[in-house]
């Protein structure tokens, strides 16, 4: 093991996985860093030194420490087996995590980064913002959804960005644990910042310059918006009207409180399916703006 090198792991919890392990690769500042994407059965046949960082330290150790978190022998680990510079261990370590974030939104958590550096320290994953939720996330960790980590982290790589404070903000709206308010702020959130008129903005218009300008611009992508738009419609038209601003509509006046009690199973599950992909598209749609910026 190079011991100039540190090792990192993250902790997913409140996520789906087959249980089948996969590997990936991710390169930053001209190193191949191999990932490993694991459970607690199967981190037990890890090599040394991993099963006694991951097995004993964080695991059996943090079963007994780590208070007012996730159980991390439920948790889905995200491990570096070979390591990456310590000159750059925040950079890597941080943009990563921002990563897993904008894939793996609320009410899946990503715990704050673990390192092992040989012969001088371990440090365990912590996790912010922690509570325990009644949703389980309707995402999977699978080698498909993780490829699209990989493609956010090389974006922001090739940018030399390492932070972003929009996208961290709609990662905070993705945790508030009420799909109403969620989806309010949103839709807020899209009228405002893709507004590029003046006078009174429009969501219909901000909406679809979103789309337009940043989430699948140009005449080839025509159908791919249209299938976006037909969806948010038909959602809509299953709670009250089919209209592509009425969902912002009925939330933002308050006449959800008249009507929300009389909502049956599949309704509310048409408000926890447009939750996530109004979060996929504006997450997409923040970086597409930042690759051309």
């Amino acid at each position: 093991m190079n011991e100039s090198l540190r090792y990192g792991c993250w902790l997913i919890d409140n996520i789906k996985f087959s249980g089948t392990d996969f590997t990936k690769t991710v390169d930053f500042e001209g190193r191949s860093i191999e990932l490993l994407i694991t459970n607690y059965d199967n981190s037990q046949k890890l090599g040394e030194p991993f099963q006694d960082w991951i097995c004993n330290k964080i695991i059996n150790d943090g079963m007994m420490n780590m208070r007012n978190s996730p159980l991390p022998i439920d948790s889905i680990y995200v491990i570096t087996t070979n390591g990456y510079e310590n000159k750059n261990a925040s950079d890597f370590s941080l943009l990563f995590q921002l990563c897993l974030r904008l894939v793996y939104f609320h009410p899946s958590l990503i715990s704050k980064t673990s390192e092992f550096i040989p012969n001088a320290a371990i440090t365990m994953p912590s996790w912010e913002g922690f509570q325990n939720v009644k949703n389980i996330s309707k995402k999977e960790i699978t080698p498909t959804t993780f490829d699209k980590v990989l493609d956010y982290f090389q974006a922001f790589s090739n940018l030399n960005l390492r932070h972003s404070n929009v996208l961290e903000e709609i990662y905070k709206i993705s945790g508030i644990n009420n799909v109403l308010i969620e989806l309010l702020c949103l839709y807020s959130f899209i009228e405002g910042y893709w507004w590029n008129k003046k006078g009174e903005s429009n969501l219909t218009a901000s909406f679809q310059a979103m789309l337009g300008q940043d989430y699948a611009p140009g005449k080839e992508n025509k159908a791919k918006r249209e299938i976006i738009i037909r969806k948010i419609k038909s959602q809509n038209g299953k709670l009250r009207n089919e209209k592509l601003d009425d969902m912002r509509h009925l939330l933002a006046h308050g006449m959800n409180q008249h009507e929300e009690s009389s909502w049956d199973n599949s309704q509310w599950q048409t408000l926890y399916e447009q939750r996530d992909l109004l979060f996929e598209i504006v997450i997409d749609s923040l970086i597409n703006k930042e690759i051309k910026t």
